[in-house]
């Protein structure tokens, strides 16, 4: 089996919260059976097996759906996050955090990858928000944050091996005291321009993190999710310091913030940044979900009311656009987990399935069923996705999927 990280677990963990608790021992069994297998196939004959996917427990996991949404405050998914962490030789001790009122348990400050710290926990609510029986068991644990510690480390190494860049990596990282205050900084210097300083956006950016803890969970997931894709990026800084693609969906989602709270002139304006700095053209109105890595970066147009969304991959050159004048909803529906290759294009209001495929080149007008893939002019299927998660496999052969 690969060696797990937070992913796999909040994945395990969610599909048991779906299952009786008599039922979760063996189903968690089941699911690293699964991963073990897999990872023996991929092993043997280089490709991933065409059941069981790439030989992760998220793979295995989300072959069974994604299971009901976690709450913070709900017994059960603490019960199942320590089940899962046992399982993966973890302890039962040490227990997921995230933000107080995000909604969203084992999101947010958990995220790391390659592989997990099991000793790790995250802690970023104050006790005045938690029942007294957590904020009591919340003494006995370290408060850390794995990701920001880890591109702490990096940054230092950096330092030491080109001295020349000491300047940049004290200035955007070891300056700061918290990951969204890098990011803001690194977002603000990158944006300015004669028209708006440096310092207001930094005060724009800072105002969009304080009131919505959403922007920087989406922030680290799309941070891992590169990490955990791009053959090219060996660590955590890389993203944050010289990554447009990156940089440019988290630049977008400031715009959207915006958007969301009626500051259309503004949102523009960043939409506008972005295009000019980056090359990408997002609208503030569209809505892309956590855990999106945009490989390359170049000349990627998302449309108004274009919706893309978790753990989505695409490659440069990539348009999600209308077809026509017309003023409604114009604009593709990306389903989860769908991999979209250099250069396609995705027009008109359609639905592109969870988990599919569309080749590089490709032009798709209709409906893509889910786990599919498609290729052509105009797209057409042509086989199977090749594994449950292509998005995170990245893998672009068609003949995989056709059993070639």
């Amino acid at each position: 089996m690969k060696p797990a990280g937070m992913g796999d677990l909040i994945a395990a963990a969610r599909v048991c919260l779906s299952a009786m608790p008599a039922r979760r021992g063996a189903l968690l069994r089941q699911m690293m059976r699964e991963a073990r297998l897999a990872a023996a196939h991929l092993a043997a004959t280089g490709r991933p097996h065409p059941r069981w996917g790439d030989g992760s427990l998220m793979t295995a996991a989300l072959r069974r759906g994604p299971g009901p949404e976690p709450r913070l405050d709900d017994p059960e998914w603490r019960a199942c996050l320590a089940a899962a962490l046992e399982a993966l030789g973890g302890s039962s001790e040490h227990a997921a955090r995230v933000p107080a009122g995000s909604g969203q348990a084992g999101y947010g400050e958990l995220y790391i990858s390659k592989p997990v710290p099991r000793t790790y926990v995250v802690d970023c609510a104050d006790d005045e928000h938690r029942s007294p029986a957590m904020a009591h068991q919340n003494k006995k644990l370290a408060s850390i944050d794995p990701v920001w510690d880890r591109i702490g480390e990096e940054a230092r190494a950096a330092v030491s091996a080109e001295p020349l860049l000491g300047g940049m990596f004290h200035v955007s990282i070891l300056h700061h005291d918290s990951f969204a205050r890098a990011l803001s900084f690194r977002l603000a210097l990158k944006l300015s321009s004669g028209e708006m300083s440096e310092q207001i956006l930094r005060e724009i950016i800072d105002e969009a993190y304080g009131a919505d803890p959403e922007l920087t969970i989406s922030a680290r997931a799309d941070l891992v999710a590169v990490f955990e894709r791009d053959p090219a990026c060996h660590r955590l800084l890389q993203p944050l310091l010289f990554f447009k693609g990156y940089q440019a969906v988290q630049a977008y989602r400031l715009g959207h913030w915006l958007w969301s709270e009626g500051r259309h002139d503004l949102a523009y304006f960043f939409q506008m940044r972005v295009s000019e700095i980056f090359g990408i053209d997002i609208h503030p109105a569209a809505r892309i979900g956590r855990g999106i890595m945009i490989d390359h970066a170049h000349s990627i147009v998302i449309g108004e009311t274009a919706v893309v969304g978790d753990n989505v991959s695409m490659l440069h050159s990539v348009t999600l656009g209308g077809t026509g004048k017309e003023d409604d909803d114009r604009h593709p529906k990306i389903g989860d987990g769908v991999l979209i290759g250099a250069g396609a294009k995705v027009l008109g209001n359609i639905k592109v399935g969870h988990c599919s495929r569309i080749a590089a080149g490709s032009v798709v007008l209709e409906d893509v069923p889910p786990m599919k893939t498609v290729a052509g002019v105009p797209a057409r299927i042509v086989g199977e996705a090749g594994c449950s998660q292509p998005s995170v496999s990245m893998d672009h052969l068609i003949s995989r999927s056709m059993g070639g």
